[in-house]
């Protein structure tokens, strides 16, 4: 039987209404999906819309974030701080993740370096329909930099 990983709430820093995503599907060395059930609950919903597309970027970043958080688990460290630098090539097929919606995020490490700057490429997907993709970029401080 494989290993169970923790709850996306156990692996980010956000609490409650704040953490956007739900499960981790799956996790490598350089990638993870991640799944996202879009309600009313979340705290961007537009009642008969859904959750507006540009919530996409949160995501993402809510997805590298627990493959940060996993990583420091198996290395037995305590988590660095990470803080979203920006993105590029934001794209959307979609105005609103529609209210019902199993999304499947998945984030793949593009490069990296000793010093916490990293770029992941991201998608958004519904079934087979890419309704996002960016590529994002992060920088991961550890606590003693943050003085």
């Amino acid at each position: 039987m494989g290993e169970v990983s923790p709850s996306a709430a156990e692996l980010l820093p956000h609490q409650g209404r704040a953490v956007l995503i739900d499960t981790v599907l799956e996790d490598t060395e350089d990638s993870i999906r991640v799944s996202a059930r879009v309600t009313a609950a979340n705290p961007y919903f537009v009642p008969g819309l859904g959750v507006p597309v540009w919530v996409g970027i949160e995501l993402m970043a809510q997805a590298i974030a627990a493959h940060a958080g996993l990583g420091s688990r198996r290395e037995q460290r305590p988590p660095r701080a990470g803080m979203l630098l920006g993105t590029r090539r934001f794209e959307t097929g979609a105005a609103y993740f529609r209210e019902g919606s199993e999304l499947e995020i998945c984030a793949q490490r593009d490069f990296g370096d000793d010093g916490g700057l990293a770029a992941c490429a991201c998608t958004i997907l519904c079934g087979d329909e890419v309704l996002a993709k960016a590529t994002i970029i992060i920088v991961e401080i550890d606590q003693e930099q943050m003085g």
